[in-house]
């Protein structure tokens, strides 16, 4: 029998800069806690990261699958 699944698309908005990023050489947006903050509270839900994709300044898009339960 194959698993259901069921899927989430997620916008994760407004990177944070860095600071001090722009003299050390370095993307000024290359803060990403707040991302890694919201794809654990995904996960602590079922849900498993497919894919992940910059969205320029405005942030990132992710895909979620878990099995339908």
């Amino acid at each position: 029998m194959m698993p259901n699944w069921e899927y989430l698309v997620v916008y994760i908005q407004a990177r944070e800069p860095l600071p001090g990023a722009e003299s050390q050489g370095v993307d000024v947006f290359a803060n990403a806690d707040k991302f890694t903050e919201q794809l654990n509270k995904y996960a602590s839900g079922g849900w498993e990261l497919m894919n992940f994709e910059w969205d320029g300044d405005r942030g990132a898009r992710a895909v979620f699958k878990r099995p339908r339960g």
